[in-house]
């Protein structure tokens, strides 16, 4: 395969559009061509930017109702081509980059964060429960990532690298970062790693917290040699538990034995 060729495929690559036999052949010249591979991965973080920003977008009820029954009727006066000429527009990859960058721009100038309200939660630990529950649902889509380390300084960027993500090695469990996303809760941004593999997933939230942000109720338990404390809780089949290191919160979600997780939370965890 050519570069000019690779070049054409490299965003329906990163999308997921390509058929078994043209991703195969994209995949084997990647790893010989390092322009190639450096053009993949740009195209990579872009998309994890857009995805990023597009999570703490909310349009008004109002203009989505709108914006919906205007396409709709767009659509059946002109036989539902209306899309289809808009994208024929972008055929070109250069196009297509420069447009979804160009709404990466306008996106990243008039964010506005999703918000769940305080009060509807008793803490941000039960709304974790929630998050890890669409998560598991299907709900929560979510983009699979290319570069880790890259996706983790995406998610630190996101909030203004206030704070980064906690890194766990989940590998001797056969679990590992599959994706990540901000999330915003009471006005509160919420740093968010799933982890998946051959076990229960696990999500693994941090934040700008303190002790406080354990729900009522959770059991405590301290650690002697590392001098912190771990609140634990439940409800129904999902777990969480709960540290503070410094001004940074980790809690971890999962249908895994809080025991399991807690062993998790002392032994293998570290800042990435």
């Amino acid at each position: 395969m050519r570069c000019d060729e690779a070049q054409e495929l490299i965003t329906a690559r990163v999308d997921n559009e390509l058929g078994a036999d043209e991703c195969a052949a994209v995949e084997a010249h990647l790893t010989s061509c390092a322009e190639c591979a450096l053009a993949f991965e740009q195209e990579s973080v872009l998309k994890r930017r857009i995805h990023l920003t597009a999570q703490q977008v909310s349009a008004p009820a109002t203009l989505r109702r709108v914006i919906e029954e205007k396409t709709a009727a767009k659509a059946a006066a002109t036989g539902g081509t209306i899309w289809r000429s808009f994208f024929d527009g972008f055929a070109f990859v250069t196009w297509r980059r420069g447009f979804a960058a160009a709404i990466l721009l306008l996106i990243a100038g008039s964010v506005i964060y999703t918000q769940w309200p305080a009060e509807k939660h008793e803490s941000l630990a039960l709304a974790a429960l929630e998050t890890h529950t669409s998560i598991l649902s299907g709900k929560t889509t979510l983009l699979r990532a290319v570069n880790l380390a890259a996706m983790r300084k995406e998610l630190a960027h996101a909030v203004g690298d206030r704070f980064k993500p906690v890194a766990l090695d989940l590998s001797l469990m056969k679990l590992y970062p599959v994706s990540g996303f901000v999330q915003n809760i009471g006005g509160r941004d919420l740093l968010v790693t799933v982890y998946q593999g051959d076990g229960p997933a696990v999500t693994c939230f941090t934040f700008l917290g303190s002790e406080t942000d354990a729900p009522q109720g959770a059991e405590r338990f301290y650690d002697a040699d590392m001098r912190i404390n771990y609140y634990s809780y439940s409800r129904g089949d999902l777990n969480g538990v709960l540290h503070q290191e410094g001004e940074v919160i980790c809690l971890l979600v999962s249908k895994m034995a809080p025991a399991d997780l807690l062993a998790l939370l002392r032994g293998k965890s570290a800042h990435a």
